[in-house]
């Protein structure tokens, strides 16, 4: 699914497109309402899709207008990017990882995307209509433009035009286990027929694809069939595995495609047309894009910012010097911080910046970054002689990890709070979260699912007004080392009584390290909590990464550690489910706890740790029917609890809920917004200004954001 992200990009917060949410701008004139254009005549019966809040145009002597302001703009936009694209690469109907897609979101549209409200409108659908038959099933039918045509990336020449069969052979692809998607979970789950096909196929049993519920019912008619009725649907379609390919192309390329960038086709906003890996990439505006009039710049240019920079100022610098167009101003570096929060009075903040050009931004957080155990390590490397495991320890940390108790020590006495600082020294809270799945995703009732599981936590807990969302509750509400002591003592006793002994403890719990020293010490400062209330129970080691590349393969494709933080997730669809699959048996990140769906051993293993989640999951998601949302959140809420505080399988600890002092040359509140799918990494809709003309001043921002506020 979307969006197994690595935490180093949240080291680098610097662009702040922000978004919001809901409806409507009646006032737009550029209504994008071109039902009657080459795009295509919506058919009768369907629903229109067409973006109620599109934003205007660049005139022909390059301003902008907005909230009453005439903006020069740029025709380039510089930013950065923090990990090259690894593994599936460009190959979108197989990739899980946020470092890949937020390329390929810029090059391959969809179905539908999100606009700057949230709302959910037409990319390559003018609109569509739902049918629920009489099985119980339900049928959606989307029309396509009729003016999107798929262009090589490497030429800019048009290959094809975008039809139906495009969606269909997607699904195919992505229901065939021999290609290894990462998101075919996403699409047995909904579409009708699409479980018995994947299964079939993994067993080596004949298959007709014709069973599974997406076909093109005309060169312009897609239709998917799903299993029941899926409030949510819309949203789903959001992200990789609805993304259409041509399937002529994509055998020709067999496993060649998305191996690079020129081994895919584009049908979106920009190509890449240059690529230096670890150094730098360069977009080019798709002059054959049938949206062209809202891709505002025509040439992109992202800087490589490696995990290997240990100085906070280098940002500051490449924008100061023209480098990039936005930045955040961390509080490590001294002389920003004066420059641009503080002011040479030292009066300033980082609610309240003293320098005009900073402007201080709230961001909702669209991922959570989680803690989780390696249940079955199976890799073992160390740059340091003096870290290496014997097969005892090995052993040892294998029964304690597995044990609840123990998992439950580590919950409540890694105190998350120190490492936060590094966001926010005054107020690290602001970036906490204690809960697994994002605020402002969705909500019943006028509730925001978020606020059920709060609701859920304080019941168990016995508690009264606590939130998870640690901007909400202004505390971290877990952090508990006499409790934390508590569970240590108790796991040590059922561990012996498993056939641990003394001479077995403290169990060695490898993490990979920081390769910044900077970093180190807030790791260290976390992590001491641990030491604290175990009493020489646990013992933490750091392995530390040589590389970028060697951090890569521990934390991710080799699973080199027994507790990891290093990375998280990012919803897919509007509905809590997105999140909670995640650790369900054979979930999308169920290999990164050291699971194998494949092994049976191994299997009994995911049954034994995620089992009483999973049985609350599987009834949360049976409740369908879409008068019942209440009802469904609120068993998803009872899951979630389970996974975090009672299975203890998982540590939520951080999402971007918090404040920043961003200095920056984009427009806010003009770009696509969504805490799910794809939309949020898509760079149309960016309008750069010339900051030696009319910078995005405090004023300017608050008129824009006054603008955006009076338009919802």
């Amino acid at each position: 699914m979307k969006k197994f992200l690595s935490l180093l990009a949240v080291f680098f917060f610097a662009i702040v497109l922000v978004g919001c949410k809901k409806p409507v701008d009646d006032n737009n004139d550029d209504n994008n309402n071109d039902d009657q254009t080459s795009a295509g005549t919506l058919a009768e019966g369907y629903t229109s899709l067409a973006n109620q809040n599109a934003n205007g145009e660049i005139d022909a002597e390059g301003y902008y207008s907005i909230a009453g302001l005439k903006l020069k703009t740029k025709d380039s936009y510089k930013t950065t990017y923090t990990t090259e694209p690894t593994n599936e690469k460009f190959n979108y109907l197989i990739n899980t990882w946020t470092y890949n897609s937020e390329h390929y979101t810029n090059m391959v549209d969809g179905l539908v995307e999100n606009d700057k409200y949230s709302n959910i409108v037409g990319a390559l659908a003018l609109g569509y209509k739902a049918e629920t038959n009489a099985d119980g099933t339900q049928s959606w039918y989307f029309q396509l433009r009729e003016d999107a045509n798929w262009v090589d990336n490497k030429t800019g020449q048009v290959y094809s035009q975008v039809v139906a069969q495009n969606f269909v052979d997607s699904i195919k692809y992505v229901l065939d286990p021999i290609n290894g998607s990462g998101t075919a979970t996403i699409v047995t789950g909904l579409v009708k027929g699409a479980l018995e096909y994947y299964e079939s196929k993994a067993l080596g049993v004949e298959a007709d694809f014709a069973t599974v519920g997406v076909e093109a019912v005309s060169k312009f008619v897609v239709k998917y069939t799903l299993i029941e009725e899926t409030p949510y649907f819309l949203s789903s379609l959001t992200y990789s595995p609805f993304l259409p390919v041509d399937g002529a192309y994509l055998e020709s390329k067999g496993t060649d495609f998305g191996i690079s960038e020129d081994n895919i086709l584009v049908n979106g906003a920009f190509r890449i047309t240059e690529h230096q890996e670890n150094a730098k990439m360069v977009y080019t505006k798709n002059d054959k894009y049938y949206d062209a009039k809202h891709v505002y710049v025509n040439t992109v240019e992202k800087v490589f910012y490696s995990g290997t920079i240990t100085d906070r100022s280098t940002t500051r610098q490449w924008y100061e010097n023209g480098n990039i167009d936005a930045f955040s101003v961390n509080a490590d570096d001294q002389e920003g911080w004066a420059k641009y929060v503080a002011g040479p009075e030292g009066t300033g903040t980082l609610k309240a910046p003293a320098n005009e050009l900073c402007n201080s931004i709230l961001s909702v957080g669209n991922a959570t970054y989680i803690g989780y155990y390696n249940f079955d390590r199976t890799f073992f490397e160390y740059n340091e002689p003096d870290n290496v495991k014997s097969d005892a320890q090995k052993a040892a940390t294998t029964k304690a990890v597995g044990n609840a108790n123990f998992r439950k020590g580590f919950l409540y006495s890694l105190n998350v709070m120190e490492y936060l600082k590094i966001y926010d020294p005054a107020e690290p809270f602001n970036w906490l979260m204690r809960g697994y799945t994002n605020r402002e995703l969705c909500a019943a009732n006028n509730m925001d699912y978020a606020d059920y599981v709060d609701k859920v936590y304080n019941e168990k807990q016995g508690t009264t007004g606590v939130s998870l969302t640690g901007i909400i509750n202004g505390s971290d509400p877990i952090y508990n080392l006499e409790k934390a002591g508590q569970f240590f003592a108790q796991a040590k006793q059922e561990l012996i009584a498993g056939g641990l002994t003394e001479a077995d403890f403290p169990i060695q719990i490898d993490v990979v390290g920081a390769m910044s020293l900077t970093t180190q010490a807030y790791e260290n400062a976390m992590y001491a909590g641990i030491s604290a209330a175990s009493n020489g129970v646990v013992e933490i080691v750091s392995n530390i990464p040589q590389s970028d590349q060697q951090e890569v393969e521990w934390s991710s494709l080799n699973a080199n550690y027994d507790f990891s933080l290093w990375s998280g997730w990012g919803p897919d669809y509007a509905d809590p489910k997105t999140f909670l699959e995640t650790c369900s048996i054979n979930g999308s990140m169920v290999e990164y706890f050291g699971f194998d769906n494949h092994d049976a051993e191994n299997m009994q293993i995911q049954n034994a740790v995620l089992g009483e989640f999973d049985a609350l999951y599987r009834k949360a998601i049976a409740i369908t029917d879409p008068t019942k949302t209440v009802e469904r959140f609120e068993a998803m809420a009872e899951a979630e609890y389970n996974l975090i505080y009672e299975s203890a399988i998982i540590i939520p600890w951080l999402s971007q809920n918090g404040y920043s002092a961003s200095v920056s040359n984009t427009v806010p509140y003009q770009a696509g917004r969504a805490t799910y799918g794809l939309t949020g990494d898509k760079l149309k809709n960016v309008v750069v200004v010339d900051q030696a003309v009319n910078p995005i001043t405090q004023s300017v921002r608050a008129a824009v954001v006054a603008d955006y506020n009076a338009n919802k």
